[in-house]
């Protein structure tokens, strides 16, 4: 590695690595386990289906352990410490990335969103070499690490990299829709996939759409014109899943009442195995609303005063064994009196 290159990677405050064994010397694991993992992946991915809302499948290839291990080092002292565009709303650090990406639409009026397809699997291992090589790291490292984020020549939904690395591939693509849309007076932001743009001038996004297609195409990436969709006050507005109307964001209504249905039923059946799916969607939603924590917590303490649990010892005792938060008050049995004159 040439002095020049240790003083970028020095300046970025990315380690300084030179060759092969140098990264094992980083990772801390032997030479014999980095060949294994760079040059054998097809040993290290399991693949994962996850169903979608539309009833289609979402294919995830997931590393193993020791990949992955690999992969998060990679991603906390190389990859997060390069800047994002401004525009990049999901996986950034210390961002709330579904709120502040609402917050930034809210006040306009019109809305226009777009989806690009097969978003991580267009991304080539090539574009990856390419990015190592920007950062400062000579061609057999910048090989080396781009052959570890990557799987099949192309970026894998599943490795923990990928996000990162995608929002750090889109830097250009952001810049240019960023310098177009601002010029227009148009507001620009994109979670992963999902292009987003508002303005109060309706014709001004409908005369957009087109070219934005140009620059995606342009970068190598194709737009899903089945999800491309115009949106206005007039209908229920949302953005990522958060609804935006009346310039304030929110979750979906349906959303918040099918959780308080899931904490009621598990009360009543006893059943408490989704404590942590719960536990995740108050956090989610807590993170857009604040306070509804709080709420849900006042919510849970005036259920478990009601008889029909209450009354039921079983109940009671499962409650007590499985609250989802420390601080919520202990059922108390109350034992049902029978009316003698019945």
């Amino acid at each position: 590695m040439n002095i020049g290159n240790s003083v970028v990677l020095n300046t970025l405050g990315v380690p300084v690595i030179n060759s092969f064994e140098h990264l094992c010397e980083q990772l801390s694991i032997t030479e014999q386990l980095l060949y294994y993992l760079t040059y054998k992946k097809e040993y290290c991915y399991f693949q994962k289906v996850i169903p979608k809302k539309d009833k289609t499948e979402r294919i995830l290839n997931v590393p193993n352990l020791s990949l992955k291990v690999v992969q998060k080092w990679i991603l906390k002292e190389i990859l997060e410490k390069i800047f994002v565009s401004e525009q990049a709303m999901a996986f950034v650090p210390n961002k709330n990335g579904l709120r502040e990406n609402a917050e930034r639409h809210k006040k306009n009026i019109f809305l226009l969103e777009m989806d690009i397809t097969n978003f991580f699997g267009t991304i080539t291992e090539q574009q990856v070499y390419t990015l190592f090589c920007n950062i400062g790291y000579n061609s057999k490292v910048a090989g080396i690490l781009a052959n570890l984020c990557t799987y099949n020549n192309y970026l894998p939904q599943g490795a923990v990299t990928s996000p990162y690395i995608a929002n750090l591939v889109c830097y250009h693509m952001d810049a240019r829709i960023n310098g177009y849309c601002s010029r227009k007076d148009i507001v620009y932001t994109r979670y992963a996939d999902d292009l987003t743009f508002s303005s109060d001038n309706r014709m001004l996004l409908n005369k957009i759409e087109k070219f934005i297609k140009y620059i995606v195409t342009d970068e190598g990436f194709t737009i899903n014109d089945k999800k491309t969709r115009y949106l206005s006050n007039d209908v229920k507005k949302t953005v990522t899943g958060i609804t935006i109307n009346d310039d304030s964001i929110h979750v979906d209504k349906k959303f918040k009442r099918d959780l308080r249905a899931q904490i009621y039923c598990s009360i009543k059946l006893k059943d408490y195995q989704n404590n942590s799916q719960i536990l995740g969607k108050i956090a989610y939603v807590n993170s857009i609303e604040k306070g509804f924590r709080d709420k849900i917590i006042r919510y849970i303490t005036n259920l478990i005063t009601r008889t029909e649990f209450a009354g039921n010892i079983d109940v009671v005792n499962a409650f007590n064994d499985n609250k989802l938060f420390a601080e919520l008050p202990d059922m108390v049995f109350e034992e049902v009196c029978e009316n003698p004159f019945e």
